[in-house]
């Protein structure tokens, strides 16, 4: 019968999954960096860390268009940094670890240090989508957001609220996102927590 010596660097690698499925998760942003599209869309990407160390890699929030118009990815942005109880960021050069030509390397980069590496909870949302040679495959989404001590939504925390409650909704409404239809128009998202924001910031 084989005996086994413990092997610490194989006991790490056994976390290091990928978050592949809709759900809550509570983590940190190992990577927010500031990026631009090829139509000049201004946005975040973050790399997100949960609890149990599984990743999930190139989530995306388009904040501004080419134009300057903001986009729903800003409301989805300042309810982060609700959460985070974070007034401003701002953006600074860094080295950073990201996935580029299919492994991990060291790169320069901008990024936002001031939502890396804290606490933070998240809802995240599978999204079908057909390939370009015709396969389906599938991404994660950053639909929502919470603190992650409380479980408190922005508006919760920004309406100073005691208990929190809107959480658990927000969860049982989330649901993958289906192929879209050919002739099918995109409703506006809903339900994630960002309404009711005003002036009144309570940090």
């Amino acid at each position: 019968m084989r005996s086994y010596d413990l092997n610490p660097e194989s006991a790490k690698q056994a976390e290091q999954g990928r978050i592949t499925e809709t759900g809550k998760y509570a983590g940190t942003f190992t990577r927010a960096e500031a990026v631009t599209s090829k139509k000049s869309t201004e946005g975040i990407e973050f790399t997100f860390r949960s609890s149990n160390g599984s990743d999930a890699d190139f989530l995306t929030l388009w904040t501004h268009n080419a134009d300057g118009k903001e986009l729903f990815g800003l409301k989805v942005l300042n309810a982060l940094m609700t959460c985070m109880r974070v007034k401003q960021i701002k953006p600074a050069q860094a080295q950073i670890e990201k996935w580029t030509d299919g492994s991990k390397q060291k790169v320069d980069a901008t990024v936002f240090p001031d939502l890396m590496n804290k606490s933070i909870g998240v809802l995240l949302q599978k999204e079908h989508y057909t390939k370009n040679d015709g396969s389906m495959g599938s991404k994660l989404n950053l639909t929502g957001c919470y603190e992650a001590s409380t479980e408190m939504t922005a508006s919760e925390i920004l309406n100073k609220a005691t208990k929190a409650e809107r959480l658990g909704g927000m969860v049982a409404s989330l649901r993958d996102k289906a192929l879209p239809l050919p002739t099918a128009s995109r409703a506006p998202a809903t339900g994630n927590g960002f309404d009711d924001m005003d002036d009144d910031i309570p940090f």
